[in-house]
């Protein structure tokens, strides 16, 4: 399409926005550039720039959360309307208050079963905003992740740590021993209550890992399309050497190849001069053709043909394995480490350096923990925190036998104390053969470091 109809196409759209009609929101111009669709409890921005790229927006409210974000390139009126009607999927979430979401948990699920009855009543006899369930322990890690508020009895309370590394966007609290024991749902509630609005005035700043002797003035993109409780993201930043000029994420509920696109559209219309493109993804990257990567949508790609659109260079790379060069860099002084990635519910990928050297082995297949034998069935062991740390006992003594590393990284919210670990590894194996052990807690800020150095490795 020609930058004429481009524009011509761009002022239709805005003018088709403005015409809409929603019976639960209110559709206005804020300004010359922005349009604002607005219901009791969200926002929607629709940004107009230059060179016809749009912006569409979704905050919740209440919580001061993006809920929805991405930008395209005006290119196809059908693709843009359909980008809208998803931003309005979204934000017609937020007409009515959103439910705020409890789960109670206990050893089995029983012992609050009846405490979860009297809460409903008094949530139906006060129209409170708000939703209750129980659950046994066992079942907590398959749940947890759609409540807001997990709220743990009496006789699991001494778990409180490990659940609040498992799940750091939550609420979590114990229930008092004299709410619990008297069914006290006053009690509850105002406890409840309190913690959500102390969690409102919680801003947190994410620092960026940066390599500081990069002796490097090339703008880079790196993309990563990543997993996160049970979605997939696109994660995105431009370089200048070291120095990040853009860093930002599309929040959608389902990502489709056309979303990356997007991005790269419309970062190179304001940069131009990048000529390396890096990306990341999970899976097994073989020649740009990625296999058992465990995303929905994204199985089997063949990111090779998908990205001949652009006269780029594109350094195509598993995830974990950027992860690791991202670490190495940061770490030099090891010469042989191991970043093990295990997610919730899904096998462990690990990236590996010996000798200051990433390790791919045959068609890029080493690292994928996936094709270790098992004499049980290991999903049952990502259900707990015990099972948990057998899992990736079994995963680090495989690689203590195989490759001796001096240092393994972990990247597991459901592993948090790095202490149980080193325990369960010194009942099997002795000490003086048991590589340091560390947990990081952000996984992405080493791939896109890693894959920062890829890009700029091309280039030089």
């Amino acid at each position: 399409m020609d930058e004429f109809l481009k524009d011509i196409n761009t002022l239709v759209y805005q003018k088709w926005i403005l015409s809409k009609h929603y019976d639960q929101c209110d559709i206005y111009q804020k300004n010359e550039e922005t349009i604002n669709i607005e219901t009791k409890y969200g926002i929607g921005h629709v940004t107009f720039y230059e060179m016809n790229i749009i912006e569409l927006e979704v905050i919740n409210k209440l919580e001061d959360k993006i809920v929805f974000f991405l930008h395209f390139q005006m290119n196809n009126m059908k693709h843009a309307v359909n980008l809208f009607e998803e931003m309005m999927q979204s934000l017609l979430t937020l007409v009515e208050k959103p439910k705020t979401k409890l789960l109670l948990c206990c050893s089995g699920g029983m012992t609050t079963s009846y405490f979860v009855t009297k809460i409903q009543e008094v949530i139906d006899v006060l129209e409170m905003d708000y939703e209750v369930s129980a659950t046994g322990y066992n079942n907590l890690i398959n749940l947890g992740e759609d409540y807001d508020v997990i709220l743990l009895a009496p006789q699991v309370s001494y778990m409180y740590t490990r659940v609040a590394e498992a799940f750091k966007n939550k609420i979590l609290l114990n229930i008092p021993a004299q709410i619990f024991a008297k069914y006290d749902v006053k009690g509850l509630l105002l406890l409840v209550d309190e913690a959500i609005n102390q969690k409102k005035t919680i801003k947190v700043e994410k620092q960026h890992k940066q390599l500081k002797s990069l002796n490097s003035y090339q703008t880079y993109l790196c993309i990563s399309l990543f997993r996160d409780s049970g979605r997939v993201h696109i994660a995105y930043r431009v370089y200048n050497g070291e120095i990040i000029l853009i860093s930002k994420e599309i929040i959608k509920p389902s990502i489709t190849i056309q979303d990356i696109y997007d991005v790269i559209d419309t970062v190179l219309i304001n940069f131009p001069a990048i000529k390396t493109i890096g990306f990341s993804a999970p899976g097994i990257m073989n020649d740009g053709y990625a296999t058992d990567a465990h995303v929905n949508g994204f199985y089997e790609m063949n990111y090779k043909d998908l990205f001949k659109r652009y006269d780029r260079e594109f350094i195509i790379f598993n995830d974990v394995n950027a992860a690791v060069i991202g670490y190495h860099a940061l770490h030099s002084h090891y010469e042989s480490l191991v970043l093990l990635f295990q997610p919730m519910k899904t096998c462990a990928g690990a990236g590996i350096m010996i000798n200051h050297q990433l390790i791919q082995g045959k068609n890029n297949v080493t690292g994928e923990m996936q094709f270790l034998s098992h004499n049980e069935d290991k999903f049952e062991l990502y259900t707990t925190f015990e099972g948990m740390v057998e899992e990736i006992k079994r995963l680090i003594s495989a690689m203590i036998c195989t490759i001796g590393p001096e240092l393994v990284v972990i990247f597991c919210t459901m592993l948090p104390h790095i202490e149980d670990l080193q325990i369960a590894l010194e009942k099997e194996i002795p000490k003086e053969y048991i590589p340091k052990l560390r947990k990081i807690d952000d996984i992405q800020e080493y791939i896109f470091l890693g894959l920062m150095i890829l890009c700029n490795e091309e280039t030089v």
